[in-house]
């Protein structure tokens, strides 16, 4: 891949294998390498489809129903936390809908009934996004709390108002993005059983939704395509009439307790993952929430000296809308792969329930031990491969790491290392399929 891809496509999901505690985690930030698809999906309020090692929905407008159906129950004037897993993902924005249940199967009624646009999120840490990429959970906000201020808008979630004019009933919010370096648009959808509303009230209106401030750019998609033949829906966020949905952000969510990040399940590095503030203390992969100790608050504001990057700043403590300008212009990191190319193909064959993969990396740093990672979409057991050996796999068989065999383990400059795996995999109808591979020195 070039630079402009490199890095695009780094996700995986059903994570849970142990890694080599030597794999930086900045340095398998920067190295795994895809070209391939990607996913994320709404995680609070629980989406249609709760399984925590679930993938992405590219056909939309919604994802297939699963086999645990939650409802979360709103009020009118209720804030309501929404947020989505990182998968690895950094920089875009989130277009979020609404329309009553019955009307979601039809992308258009999406599109007239925006409530506003959001950011995607990234890792506001120095050091810590890279190409587009950043190490899940990126830094993304814990249950029991939520974005109370507008400029505080790239940590994976937000918070919406519930309208004061609608019908009671059961509504479908709709999350649509297309994060990092994605070309596709990829759709998730929650149940509402909104009551307390109030229809007669006057809600008309013109124009396009809101869109958030300080998002860091998807690097494929602009922001012209979520706003797209698209309209603010007919919504009232005043008890009287029309209102700004944003203008309470500062109250307390109803779900506050709801923790996007799900699991260290869905993490590259799940040791490193568990160290992240809460990580440990999900209580439920498929309804994911913290235990909140007391009464939940807004977070303090903001401030140009609490040696934090947030509130819109360009970098630590510095730029945005309300600190002094930075001094020194971000840089992206150092180059560290070891490789110039990875070439490599698949071949699935669904109704011998075969597949094979062939690799060919063309080494440009000398290393003394390596490490080939291929993590996949559902599960397969590899039967048979050469030129490397097996060092472990996670417990659904979706990651695998291989190590050198005598003859490869020392790599010069100019070398090329060919591999090869062949494995089996149950016939579901779905064809598995990488969803990333990574090359690293360790």
């Amino acid at each position: 891949c070039s630079y402009a891809e490199f890095g695009k496509q780094w996700y995986q999901r059903r994570v849970r294998g142990q890694f080599n505690s030597r794999m930086k985690l900045f340095v398998l930030a920067v190295t795994l390498v895809g070209c391939v698809l990607g996913h994320s999906w709404m995680s609070c309020p629980p989406s249609l489809d709760t399984r925590p090692n679930r993938g992405g929905n590219t056909v939309g407008p919604c994802e297939r129903e699963g086999t645990k159906k939650i409802m979360t129950e709103v009020k009118a004037g209720d804030r309501l936390k929404v947020g989505w897993t990182s998968n690895y993902h950094a920089g875009g924005w989130v277009r979020l809908a609404l329309v009553p249940e019955g009307q979601h199967k039809v992308y258009e009624h999406f599109e007239k009934n925006v409530m506003k646009i959001v950011c995607y999120g990234h890792d506001e840490r120095r050091g810590k996004t890279s190409y587009g990429d950043c190490v899940h959970p990126c830094n993304a906000r814990k249950g029991c709390e939520y974005m109370a201020n507008k400029y505080d808008g790239n940590r994976y979630d937000t918070t919406i108002k519930i309208p004061y004019n609608l019908k009671d009933g059961v509504y479908i919010l709709q999350y649509m993005s297309a994060m990092s370096g994605h070309k596709t648009f990829y759709y998730s959808c929650a149940r509402l059983k909104i009551s307390g509303g109030k229809p007669s009230l006057p809600c008309k209106r013109t124009g396009k939704a809101p869109v958030a401030y300080g998002c860091m750019k998807g690097m494929a998609i602009p922001l012209s395509k979520y706003e797209k033949n698209t309209k603010m829906g007919n919504f009232c966020f005043a008890p009287n009439g029309l209102g700004d949905q944003d203008a309470d952000m500062r109250k307390v969510p109803v779900n506050a307790d709801c923790d996007p990040r799900i699991t260290c399940q869905l993490s590259v590095n799940s040791k490193s993952c568990l160290k992240e503030d809460a990580m440990s203390t999900i209580t439920n992969a498929w309804d994911p929430k913290q235990k909140c100790s007391g009464a939940v608050r807004p977070g303090p504001e903001p401030t140009c000296s609490d040696g934090i990057k947030n509130n819109g700043e360009q970098m630590v403590d510095c730029g945005g809308p309300e600190c002094d300008p930075c001094y020194e212009e971000p840089t992206e990191p150092e180059d560290t792969r070891i490789y110039s190319d990875l070439a490599y193909n698949e071949k699935v064959l669904l109704e011998r329930e075969m597949m094979e993969v062939r690799a060919k990396i063309s080494i440009r740093k000398e290393a003394k031990n390596w490490q080939f990672t291929i993590f996949l979409d559902k599960p397969v057991v590899w039967t048979h491969f050469w030129n490397c050996k097996l060092i472990s796999h996670n417990e659904y068989n979706t990651i695998w790491t291989f190590g050198p065999m005598p003859w490869t383990t020392h790599v010069k400059p100019g070398q090329v290392i060919s591999l090869g795996f062949n494995g089996k995999f149950e016939n579901d109808g779905e064809r598995p399929q990488t969803v990333t591979k990574s090359f690293v020195e360790v």
